[in-house]
């Protein structure tokens, strides 16, 4: 009997032992919020104050390390372009990545002025305006916007005809015969 006991007490120790062990919640993975990894382009501009110095345009934005695509740092996909020196800086809304670069003079205030162009959400479709920096602020003197895929789309979009300047474009719903996009021409 004595017997019998120790067995049902061990029996018994052994099952209050699997009960405790066996109801004991399974540790919870502990996922690390992956933080977004904060980037600065830079971008030279030319003398865009008239003070005989270069200037440059520096842009701040978020990367999604695992998708690696572009955010704003600001809602809205805002993307502000800033300068030094006191030069205001622009901010474009809805844009997932900006290409600046300088252009010449366009509108004969003896600086050049940039072209920028802004990624939007629609694919390989890119908002792309002339800036001007005057009275010391900045004035949007074009728009258009134009498919970019390759490099060479962001080359030769201001072109001078008849003393004039022009943005040059494509229109996002016509075609032309070859199944091209049409070019537009803004006047700047």
């Amino acid at each position: 009997m004595k017997r019998k006991m120790r067995f049902n007490m061990k029996l018994s120790c052994l099952f209050l032992l699997l009960v405790i062990f066996g109801c004991k919640q399974p540790k919870k993975k502990v996922e690390k919020a992956i933080q977004p990894k904060i980037e600065i382009k830079k971008f030279y501009v030319g003398d865009i104050n008239n003070d005989k110095e270069n200037d440059t345009a520096f842009i701040s934005f978020k990367r999604n390390i695992e998708t690696n695509e572009i955010e704003g740092l600001e809602n809205n996909c805002c993307m502000k372009i800033e300068f030094k020196d006191s030069i205001p800086s622009i901010t474009l809304d809805q844009s997932l990545g900006i290409f600046i670069a300088k252009t010449e003079d366009l509108n004969n205030d003896k600086v050049n002025e940039i072209i920028i162009f802004a990624q939007t959400n629609e694919g390989y479709w890119n908002n792309i305006s002339v800036w001007s920096f005057k009275g010391r602020k900045w004035n949007e003197i074009a728009r258009t916007k134009a498919f970019i895929s390759e490099n060479q789309d962001f080359e030769n979009r201001i072109i001078k005809e008849k003393g004039n300047y022009y943005l040059i474009g494509e229109n996002q719903w016509k075609e032309n015969e070859n199944g091209d996009f049409e070019k537009v021409k803004v006047k700047i």
